[in-house]
């Protein structure tokens, strides 16, 4: 994208998240097309918001030649399990349960790539929740709505990927031996089933994209030492009432708690 378009962009969801005022679309000329323009706008972002990157997400359009969707999440934005969430943090209380991963050592920039199994070697698996917020209006059209179409799906992940917040369990010992495909996974909310799975990742093995983003990030930055990486749900967001404990169950991973504060 053109840089000053990118820097339009930015500054206008900057300001929606400062001022909380939801903005309808970004102007036409500064729409992101490709997951590396969603990024330029990300990165653009994330330069002028002062606050320590404390994980990552990573997800993909599922297309030949598509480079991955990659943004920070920040450390204000980062609870441990069982958590409080503030009613600001995302108004729509969407959320969904997810295994991210917890880097237990540094995998900083280098030439050469990262494999398999030197990433494996330095993550832990952890339950999780991520809350789903957006800077756009949601008001005429849904958040689903606009992750539907390719098109306005590219403009909201150009918000962060439409990450509010995540909490995070304990870690799980031996994860590498689980098998996700077979995995079941729950979500209840006050007692009441939300949702119920059996694997349903759509790499099947969530760990792998923890690989991709390494070597996305070995050329900048890389990943240090206690940040996570999310790579996706299980089963999708959904909408829960405040007040009312969330808890998410992963077979032989473990458990995360979450209550959205009501006002």
């Amino acid at each position: 994208m053109n840089p000053s378009n990118v820097a339009t962009a930015a500054k206008l969801l900057l300001e929606a998240r400062r001022t909380g005022v939801a903005i309808k679309e970004l102007p036409a000329d500064c729409k992101p097309v490709t997951a590396s323009d969603a990024n330029e706008i990300v990165d653009e972002v994330t330069r002028h918001i002062d606050d320590p990157i404390a994980g990552w997400k990573i997800t993909f359009l599922y297309k030949p030649r598509e480079r991955p969707f990659r943004a920070p999440v920040f450390k204000s934005r980062t609870f441990a399990s069982p958590a409080r969430i503030a009613a600001a943090i995302s108004p729509s209380r969407f959320i969904e349960p997810e295994i991210t991963f917890r880097l237990t050592r540094d995998l900083p920039p280098r030439t050469a790539l990262y494999h398999a199994e030197e990433v494996a070697a330095a993550v832990e698996a952890c339950p999780s929740f991520e809350i789903i917020a957006t800077r756009f209006d949601t008001s005429t059209r849904t958040l689903r709505e606009m992750l539907n179409q390719r098109a306005t799906m590219v403009e909201a992940y150009a918000d962060h990927i439409t990450s509010g917040a995540f909490v995070i369990g304990p870690p799980a010992q031996n994860w590498s031996n689980v098998d996700f495909a077979t995995m079941r996974v729950s979500m209840k909310a006050g007692g009441t089933t939300i949702v119920e799975t059996v694997g349903g990742h759509a790499f099947i093995n969530p760990f792998l994209p923890v690989v991709i983003l390494a070597n996305e990030l070995r050329d900048k930055d890389g990943l240090k030492a206690g940040q996570f990486v999310a790579t996706g749900s299980f089963s999708g967001y959904f909408p829960v009432e405040p007040d009312q404990p969330v808890v998410a169950d992963f077979e032989h991973i473990g458990r995360v708690e979450a209550t959205f504060a009501a006002k």
